[in-house]
């Protein structure tokens, strides 16, 4: 199988826990009969509920939430409110479970959508926001990058959203053979349905690019 597509996919659901976190479980859909649990949540900087009262035995994966989108160069950028917080997550989760595997999160259900569709309908653009979050993870200590954007909402920015997926995964694998440091992980928040207001997603492309989805109501 091509170093570009994953060997499985994998579903969560999504659902609202405690104020400051998302929390899902997540299951691997795999012609075996045998099943990978993941247990996730997402944590948000603003929140009142400090990083290092999170029990991270509880998980395998955790989501630092949110990294934003720059309209003007459609590069992933950290807040400076938020980027101590962000560079210091992964270790910090880590100290009471040093297995757990940590995501940055783009966008969110605040971001501006538009920004996100026009990224998403150029080749030049894609790559700005593609190799800029690549940079962004890496430097910041993270094991993958999950992609928040609610929602693409016609046939063409569906489209476009398969196409980011697919050259984010190409782009994350040719990263990882360059620098022979493991491969990124790569996750996105889509609708719980396969089509958004009668607009079908790209399942292929998410399908073979992305390690798994986040499934919202």
């Amino acid at each position: 199988m091509s170093s570009t597509k994953p060997t499985s996919l994998i579903v969560s659901i999504t659902f609202f826990f405690f104020f400051f976190f998302f929390f899902f479980f997540c299951l691997l859909l795999q012609p075996s009969s045998a099943q990978t649990v993941v247990k996730g949540s997402y944590w948000f900087p603003e929140s009142e509920f400090p990083v290092t009262d999170i029990n991270s035995s509880h998980f395998t994966h955790l989501f630092c939430a949110f990294a934003d989108l720059n309209s003007q160069n459609n590069q992933v950028t950290i807040s400076s409110t938020n980027q101590p917080k962000f560079s210091t997550f992964t270790q910090t989760v880590q100290r009471r479970n040093p297995s757990v595997k940590t995501l940055m999160s783009i966008g969110g259900g605040i971001a501006n959508k538009s920004a996100f569709a026009s990224m998403a309908s150029n080749p030049t653009s894609r790559k700005s926001f593609i190799d800029s979050s690549i940079r962004l993870a890496r430097s910041n200590g993270f094991h993958g990058l999950d992609l928040d954007w609610e929602y693409p909402s016609s046939a063409t920015e569906m489209n476009n959203f398969g196409t980011l997926l697919r050259e984010w995964r190409s782009a994350v694998a040719a990263e990882a053979s360059s620098t022979s440091r493991p491969r990124l992980l790569l996750a996105a928040a889509v609708l719980y349905s396969s089509d958004y207001y009668s607009v079908l997603y790209p399942v292929q492309a998410v399908a073979s690019s992305l390690d798994w989805v986040n499934l919202r109501p």
